[in-house]
């Protein structure tokens, strides 16, 4: 029997029911373009003409709609709203339900938009109040500090070259081997300086707030949306995205950093370890993330149209992604 991880289950075409909500059904709409395979999204317009963002997700997300909901919408995070029981959440058929408002707006990373200074500031000081948010006390995030996956960086390197064996004519092997060193580089570097970490503050995070999670509504102001991977960690979990950048075709300028700056506050010392160590760890489950799906795309199980996610494993290791910031920020040191 083959070892290799079932592909995910497409999405449904109906929402999930909204009697929870007192919400009901006149249209809605299922949302493309999601890179969670665990997660579907709807447009949904009640009868009333309100209209909602429906999410369903196979990932324990209960933290982070607590902590959206404890923040609250007056600081630009998308909030889920409750149940007429007051729950955040239902369950059904397996997966976490829940709804929020539908914010009218532009996604901040489709075609290269970005963010002007202004809004840079007004992000700064929407993650500093996450930070500064009690986390909630009623459920705890599945999430433990920077790791994503649960898998040491190792075993996901290891996992891939056994993958990669006996394919000396497969491109993806091929670029699999011709950057291999590097990734171990960035390995070597993470523990060498979890070996050297100090204690410092955990906070609530939001996990992953780069361009892809944020809204610029029609007024221009900037919303934070899925806090799927929200945490208590360092405060550089959130920061590294910002200090050292994760989107090559949207990159950082040192303009961006110090509007998100301006927001975010200049009380609080940040840790250049601690960002280096982080961003060895994201790059790392980043790219071996997407080495991994490419090679499901290459095998009989699964489609064979991967385009845009070996576009996309290009950018990773091109000149702007994260391996090469990382290794920008180590040739510094």
């Amino acid at each position: 029997m083959s070892s290799s991880p079932l592909p995910p289950s497409p999405p449904p075409l109906l929402p999930p029911p909204l009697a929870a909500w007192g919400l009901t059904l006149a249209e809605h709409l299922l949302i493309d373009g999601g890179l969670d395979p665990d997660a579907a999204v709807w447009q949904v317009r009640d009868d009333s003409g309100g209209l909602w963002a429906v999410k369903a997700t196979r990932r324990d997300c209960r933290f982070g709609l607590a902590l959206a909901a404890s923040v609250g919408a007056d600081v630009s995070v998308v909030a889920p709203v409750p149940t007429t029981t007051g729950r955040l959440w239902t369950e059904h058929e397996g997966s976490i339900v829940s709804v929020s408002p539908w914010v009218f707006g532009d996604d901040a990373a489709e075609d290269g938009r970005g963010l002007d200074d202004a809004q840079w500031t007004e992000l700064g000081a929407v993650v500093r109040r996450i930070h500064d948010q009690a986390p909630p006390s009623d459920v705890a995030p599945l999430r433990r500090g920077v790791k994503r996956t649960g898998k040491r960086a190792r075993v996901l390197l290891r996992d891939l070259d056994h993958r990669f064996v006996g394919r000396p004519d497969d491109p993806l092997a091929e670029l699999w081997r011709e950057h291999r060193g590097r990734l171990d580089r960035l390995e070597r570097v993470a523990l060498e300086l979890k070996g050297t970490r100090t204690d410092t503050d955990r906070v609530p995070c939001h996990g992953d707030p780069h361009l892809g999670n944020v809204v610029v509504d029609e007024a221009g102001r900037p919303w934070l949306i899925d806090l799927d991977e929200a945490t208590v960690a360092p405060r550089e979990v959130d920061l590294v995205l910002v200090e050292l950048g994760v989107l090559p075709g949207l990159p950082m300028t040192e303009a961006h950093r110090s509007a998100f700056r301006l927001g975010y506050g200049d009380d609080v010392a940040l840790d250049d370890d601690r960002l280096v160590r982080f961003g060895c760890i994201r790059a790392l489950e980043d790219v071996t993330a997407t080495f991994s799906s490419l090679e499901r795309a290459h095998s009989s199980q699964h489609g064979s149209d991967a385009d845009g996610v070996q576009a996309g494993l290009g950018a990773q290791l091109g000149p702007l992604g994260l391996v090469s910031l990382v290794e920008a920020r180590l040739s510094r040191a």
